[in-house]
């Protein structure tokens, strides 16, 4: 049976994601012309905030209104939504309110994530929660968002040995520099993969065929 997306769903995740795109466009510019905290970045540091927002906050909360997934695969979307939500909110106000912020918790969330992530793919395996379509789908992303944590790290990694990411003269992202070409490459090809992958995913997701769910609500 050929799944039928609501409209409404799919007009609202479009809208959600042009107004991410337009958001992080701002802040680049913003980040690069004003001298704020945290110092200038590079264009695909910019593309590669985007992508991880999209990745491990927008994608797992448009999941948990797509009825025609599992239960299973939802919970552990909602377990990833509810991680990444708390480290988005804690993060901010160490980095521009306290300014305390450490690679090293990064590192530590982006590793408990894995795991806890993982754990939640092996428990939809075993409840037989990844067999349809829609399921199939979403079972693999959550593979690749497993594996989106590994670059994270390094870029983590990267901040720690090279910039002090503490104190209101704190540096958060790589700038556009020649010294800094091999991770800048590495985020280059990590941002060329999302770039090609993302859209064969939303329209595999969105436009699949489910076997026994056809709807998505909104």
């Amino acid at each position: 049976m050929r799944a039928a997306p609501n409209r409404k769903f799919v007009a609202t995740l479009v809208a959600l994601l042009v107004a991410l795109a337009a958001s992080g466009v701002a802040f680049f510019l913003s980040q690069n012309a004003s001298g704020r905290i945290g110092g200038e970045m590079a264009v695909q540091k910019m593309l590669w905030l985007f992508y991880a927002v999209v990745l491990w906050l927008v994608l797992p909360g448009a999941v948990l209104f797509d009825a025609r997934a599992s239960s299973q695969v939802r919970t552990a979307y909602a377990t990833l939504f509810a991680l990444m939500s708390l480290r988005a909110v804690v993060e901010a106000w160490m980095l521009y309110v306290t300014h305390n912020w450490s690679p090293w918790y990064g590192i530590g969330h982006d590793v408990a994530c894995m795991l806890v992530v993982g754990l939640g793919m092996v428990r939809v395996a075993r409840a037989g929660g990844h067999r349809g379509r829609i399921d199939r789908w979403l079972y693999a992303h959550l593979g690749i968002t497993v594996l989106a944590f590994v670059p994270e790290i390094y870029f983590a990694q990267y901040m720690l040995a090279n910039f002090n990411t503490a104190g209101v003269a704190a540096i958060y992202f790589v700038p556009d520099d020649p010294a800094h070409r091999v991770v800048l490459r590495v985020t280059w090809t990590v941002v060329a993969f999302f770039t090609v992958y993302l859209p064969v995913f939303f329209w595999g997701w969105i436009f699949g065929a489910a076997e026994s769910r056809d709807t998505v609500r909104g």
